[in-house]
């Protein structure tokens, strides 16, 4: 059987439904028969009259708002998915949702990270707008991978995710910005640049940019779904699952 992969993703898909689509659309390509991706979203009116970067630049809103993704982990594990992803930069609760479930959790930040560790030794990140980039540098110190990453950075002028959508069909403005971003970090040592926004970022791979000047424009998503075939086959075929120590444990440490 196809491994099954719950993707959530923190924004509300019923107002940006082509970027759910291009997600499965982009799964389906990639992963073949090897795997089936399912999309989820937060409700409809989650974020108010908000964006959800602006939203979550706000620490209570982030709490009161992805608090509860956790339980879809647990619903995910219930339902019998094989591997959850964690497809926001935002990176909610990350730890706890491993402590939760015995499947594995792949955050898209990590594993852009960690992927990107093996193809450069200078990662630069570019959001789509400053919130996003500071949520960001706290994942990347929460990962303390500092050393690998040469700087965060945002889109000039920021985009939110609506203003992203609307540039979907016709993105040579984006891909532009994107592009000038890209270059003043590898002009300062980046090797990788990892679009650091899922509506951007699905923009971009949809466009097959896979590289700028000599440096490698990493697929995020691709890259989060790799680790997660790579983390169910180490499951199924070794027993290997998260550690219970400490960080991840459930207690009794």
């Amino acid at each position: 059987m196809p491994i099954r992969i719950w993707h959530q993703s923190v924004n509300e898909l019923t107002r940006i439904a082509a970027y759910k689509q291009g997600i499965e659309d982009h799964a389906a390509r990639f992963l073949g028969d090897e795997a089936q991706v399912h999309v989820h979203g937060l409700a409809e009116g989650t974020y108010g009259a908000l964006s959800p970067s602006d939203a979550l630049g706000n620490a209570h809103l982030y709490h009161r708002v992805l608090g509860p993704i956790v339980e879809q982990a647990v619903e995910a594990e219930r339902q019998g998915y094989d591997a959850f992803v964690m497809g926001s930069f935002s990176e909610p609760y990350l730890r706890e949702m491993r402590t939760a479930v015995d499947i594995p959790v792949v955050s898209l930040t990590e594993a852009a990270l960690l992927t990107g560790c093996a193809l450069g030794t200078r990662i630069g990140l570019i959001s789509n707008a400053p919130n996003v980039a500071y949520m960001t540098r706290l994942s990347v110190a929460k990962h303390h991978l500092e050393a690998r990453v040469s700087a965060v950075t945002s889109l000039v002028p920021g985009m939110d995710e609506y203003a992203l959508i609307a540039a979907r069909d016709e993105p040579a403005a984006l891909i532009e910005a994107f592009t000038r971003t890209a270059r003043e970090l590898i002009a300062d040592g980046a090797e990788v640049i990892v679009p650091a926004e899922g509506v951007m970022a699905e923009i971009l791979a949809a466009r097959g940019l896979t590289r700028i000047d000599h440096a490698v424009v990493l697929d995020v998503f691709a890259a989060a779904w790799v680790q997660a075939l790579g983390l169910v086959r180490l499951r199924r075929g070794l027993s290997i699952t998260v550690s219970r120590a400490w960080a991840y444990g459930r207690g009794g440490n």
